[in-house]
């Protein structure tokens, strides 16, 4: 395939159904990517929901920016968007010297059972109706399960990635049985025995989703992490 040729023509819709995806870019996250990005010619967001990363464009105009979705519902709604797999990208290696992404935080949004009492749960089985693709993380829960799909997407991410680019990581803490669950630290940890160096981590207050129990006890800020790929010595 040539530079830039037929990437998104992998999916096709007419009159796509707008289904609401659970957990979109906050504004006040997209400043800090901007910043982080610039001077970058090709950036990939591996997990694409429905195109966020498309909002920088006119900030990085001269940037060529790509975005994959594994679920059809979601890919459908930026035609920019490659239908594909985050674990099996469709590009050659060393192809973007960018990748700016945002991965499910393994939070109570991963659930997939009806409340007992009825009640509207803010999930991303939920939101989209249906049993979630086998690779979309968005049904995992934090344990090994979620930790293996993450070193196996870094992994592919890595490959496509030239040495010395950036990797922007948009991640978040949780709170499970009253402890806070360090997400953050662990994907820091795992991208670093890849072979990623943080440069710099940026704490965004970010309130996010205040509904429901234990509302009062969320992680009031996301974090966003710029690392840079070593090169080989």
């Amino acid at each position: 395939m040539g530079e830039g040729e037929g990437m998104n023509t992998l999916f096709e819709i007419q009159d796509a159904p707008k289904v609401r995806h659970p957990a979109k870019y906050s504004d006040v996250l997209l400043p800090v990517f901007i910043r982080m990005l610039r001077g970058s010619t090709r950036i990939l967001d591996p997990f694409g929901g429905v195109g966020g990363i498309f909002i920088l464009q006119p900030w990085l105009p001269d940037a060529q920016i790509e975005a994959v979705e594994i679920e059809p519902e979601y890919a459908a709604q930026n035609s920019r968007t490659t239908l594909g797999n985050a674990l099996y990208l469709p590009w050659p290696d060393n192809y973007f010297d960018a990748v700016c992404t945002s991965p499910t935080y393994s939070n109570r949004m991963a659930d997939c059972h009806n409340a007992r009492d009825g009640s509207r749960r803010n999930t991303y089985t939920h939101a989209i109706g249906h049993k979630l693709h086998p690779d979309n993380s968005g049904a995992m829960q934090w344990g090994p399960e979620y930790k293996n799909f993450h070193v196996s997407a870094w992994r592919e991410a890595k490959r496509v990635l030239q040495p010395g680019g950036k990797f922007i990581l948009n991640i978040k803490d949780h709170i499970r049985n009253g402890k806070r669950q360090y997400v953050t630290d662990w994907h820091i940890e795992a991208l670093g025995i890849l072979g990623f160096s943080v440069m710099e981590h940026a704490q965004v207050e970010c309130p996010g989703n205040r509904n429901g129990e234990n509302a009062e006890k969320r992680m009031a800020y996301e974090s966003v992490i710029l690392f840079r790929l070593q090169v080989p010595a």
